[in-house]
């Protein structure tokens, strides 16, 4: 910039005696061209446009902040927004229509997908093609926790609603363990509720009658609604419902119309045809059974 200043002032000269401009208007040419090639430093000595270490570091800290605060509002565990820490000013918003896939079975992981809105299932395929719907994700669920062990996707994963997640690349999870070991232990341990669930799963809705199992899963879905009531339930489609039971399409929708028979499942008026009002007791009682 000192050079600058002393070359500003000999073209001054210059063209003042030889070019026939005015002094004013050579300067402000000057001044303009000086801004475009220099960074232009405020007295507080900032760069015009450019962000000194510590204005990234506060941006970060603030995006971080920000980030963490939404998704403590969604529903992911406090204590796992704790152990992200700094890598979630890393995260990338990303949006999903209804039927759009998320990742491909057996794919390599490659982030963490932190659920804020919509519904995801996860799908399994027979060797002859059939689907079968083996876990369902909400708002405030987390998706690529096996990535933390070297493992590769064990379903596809489709958005069932219009889905928003934020989304870690999982390289930047596993610098966790260099920085702080029991953080990442923790993450290790959420992994290890993530499989007991799995577990639960398995025995809440493969096994038992097919009206009890139906039973169970309204009851499942009516839990982790957010978009409704207490006792409000968005259905799942019949295929779907069936794909997550493993039975027909035709015993879900004999089940249903029993329990819209029997008054255990009221439709809204006039709103939407797959939103209902629970009898919580008698469905808890059919879900016994």
């Amino acid at each position: 910039m000192r050079d600058l200043g002393l070359l500003t002032r000999h073209l001054l000269w210059f063209a003042d005696r030889l070019c026939g401009w005015s002094v004013d208007s050579l300067r402000n040419c000057l001044f303009t061209v000086a801004r475009l090639l220099y960074p232009w430093r405020s007295q507080k000595g900032q760069a015009m446009g450019i962000e000194t270490a510590d204005q990234n570091e506060d941006r970060d800290v603030t995006a971080s902040s920000e980030r963490a605060a939404e998704l403590l509002e969604v529903g992911l565990p406090g204590s796992v927004i704790d152990c992200l820490g700094d890598t979630i000013a890393a995260s990338s918003l990303w949006r999903y229509a209804p039927g759009d896939t998320i990742y491909q079975a057996d794919s390599e992981v490659e982030a963490l997908y932190l659920v804020c809105s919509g519904r995801i299932k996860l799908l399994s395929f027979s060797r002859d093609g059939d689907a079968r719907i083996v876990r369902l994700h909400n708002r405030g669920s987390i998706l690529g926790l096996g990535g933390l062990l070297g493992e590769t996707n064990d379903h596809m994963a489709v958005a069932i609603d219009e889905v928003s997640l934020y989304q870690i690349p999982i390289g930047l999870i596993k610098t966790i363990s260099d920085r702080d070991n029991e953080a990442y232990c923790r993450l290790l341990e959420y992994l290890n509720e993530y499989l007991k669930a799995a577990d639960t799963w398995i025995t809440d809705f493969s096994t038992g009658g097919i009206r009890g199992r139906v039973a169970r899963l309204l009851l499942y879905l009516m839990r982790h609604d957010d978009s409704t009531s207490q006792h409000d339930v968005t259905l799942l489609t019949v295929n779907e419902m069936a794909e997550v039971l493993g039975v027909t399409p035709e015993s879900v929708s004999r089940a249903m119309a029993g329990f819209k028979r029997l008054e255990i499942l009221l439709p809204f008026d006039g709103s939407s045809q797959h939103t209902f009002h629970c009898n919580f007791e008698a469905l808890s009682g059919e879900a016994e059974s």
